[in-house]
């Protein structure tokens, strides 16, 4: 099944080095749960185009409408500093002299906040790929296959942040929450694929790895189509909800990575491990 492990641990490599550039080139868009700033929504009865809008703020704030099904809404976004130019602007677009004309709401988040939820959850990220790390190696006491489970769990997460760098999905406490939930997927996945390798050692690697892929990919297909129908539920009947559409979204990319990470990389350290590294010692 896997002819050459080096060419196994390549591939997911190599795109692992391409997620770290697109962060490191592009970065990742950040909610005002993340920046802080102010988030005004205004609901309309009919499609109406935005444009002249965005022009008129001048780069200020974006701007973007979602259709639901009681009419749309358009959302801007600005920081803190900018909200008294935006309203000015706004209520020149829609030709009113009050905002409470408009059916109107704003929600606003301080720096200070914003960078507490921030550091929180990348604390909670770390914390809890930190205690996967140690249960993983409690349990195999084994430097290579330990470490190949945690270099795959990284490399799910690396990669979901590089897919949401290229797709601009905003980085924010949700999407934050979906990075937490892919530590649980990813390492449940490998956890499979290494326990089926180190105990079947009776059975041929190839045969093993088979038996494993099996399960494995029936459990990471089943997640990702149930986030494919979420996410096209989100698109096409209630686009308003798009917390629910990113989080969709960062764990459809991650399972993608993982199904990668899991029967390539993992896969193919497994196999160096078993062919090389065990006889050599």
């Amino acid at each position: 099944m896997i002819k050459d492990y080096r060419v196994s641990i390549a591939i997911p490599l190599c795109l692992l080095i391409l997620s770290i550039v697109l962060i490191g080139v592009n970065g990742i868009p950040k909610s005002i749960d993340i920046t802080g700033g102010t988030e005004i929504t205004i609901k309309v009865n009919k499609d109406i185009d935005i444009t002249p809008l965005k022009e008129m703020l001048d780069g200020k704030a974006t701007v973007k409408k979602l259709k639901s099904a009681d009419g749309y809404y358009i959302v801007i976004r600005c920081k803190n500093e900018y909200v008294d130019f935006v309203k000015q602007k706004v209520m020149e677009f829609f030709h009113v002299d009050s905002l409470s004309k408009l059916d109107y709401s704003e929600k606003t988040i301080g720096a200070t906040l914003s960078k507490k939820f921030f550091e929180e959850g990348f604390k909670a990220v770390g914390f809890a790929f930190l205690f996967m790390a140690i249960v993983v190696y409690l349990y195999f006491r084994s430097p290579v296959p330990s470490g190949a489970i945690i270099l795959s769990a990284l490399s799910d997460i690396i990669m979901a942040l590089g897919g949401m760098s290229l797709l601009k999905i905003e980085l924010s406490s949700a999407t934050i929450a979906a990075l937490l939930m892919v530590i649980g997927y990813s390492v449940d996945s490998d956890i499979l694929l290494t326990t089926r390798v180190l105990k079947r050692l009776t059975k041929s690697f190839d045969e093993t790895v088979k038996e494993a892929m099996k399960t494995g990919l029936t459990m990471t297909l089943t997640t990702i189509t149930a986030m494919l129908i979420l996410l096209i539920v989100v698109k096409l009947f209630i686009p308003v909800a798009e917390i629910l559409a990113n989080i969709a979204t960062v764990l459809i990319l991650a399972l993608v990575a993982d199904i990668l990470n899991t029967w390539l990389l993992n896969a193919g350290i497994l196999k160096y491990y078993i062919t090389e590294y065990k006889k050599s010692k």
